[in-house]
């Protein structure tokens, strides 16, 4: 099976870079082949005002809080940075290299509906994450494996 549709969960974590450098290894020599690096922004990222913690008490103070461009700095701050490991990371490879980021309600199905939204047919991820114990696979590594349809390679 050749691969032609890699995606690459990206989290800044040494394991997503490993997995970046395995994916370009796999298929940077395919110029017909695409890597998709996606970082996933989780919609909590930036929490919006709420009655209890008093963003109401003052009127005026709500007129600088604008939520969606909020969320959109940080999604752009993300694939700027994503940019710069790539370029870093390319060592060659012709393949073309997209670089993402999607807001979803967790890492889990923000991947799982990237997979299915663009045709990937290869998933390569770091074991572990940021936030993950020492010695056990990730529990978005797990969730990703169980949601779905297509071959998941973990990298240490």
């Amino acid at each position: 099976m050749l691969f032609k549709n890699v995606l690459v969960p990206y989290d800044e974590s040494e394991h997503a870079r490993s997995a970046l450098h395995v994916a370009l290894g796999m298929v940077g020599d395919d110029g017909d082949a695409r890597v998709h690096v996606v970082s996933v922004v989780s919609v909590g990222a930036v929490g919006a005002p709420s009655l209890s913690g008093g963003a109401f008490d003052d009127p005026y103070a709500m007129g600088g809080f604008d939520y969606d461009a909020m969320m959109g700095a940080l999604v752009q701050r993300m694939r700027t940075d994503m940019e710069r490991v790539i370029a870093d990371a390319r060592d060659g490879a012709v393949c073309r290299v997209d670089v993402n980021a999607v807001v979803a309600p967790s890492a889990v199905e923000g991947i799982a509906d990237y997979v299915e939204s663009h045709g990937i047919d290869l998933v390569v991820m770091g074991r572990r994450g940021l936030g993950a114990l020492r010695g056990m696979l990730g529990s978005v590594s797990f969730g990703v494996l169980r949601s779905v349809d297509v071959p998941v390679l973990t990298v240490k």
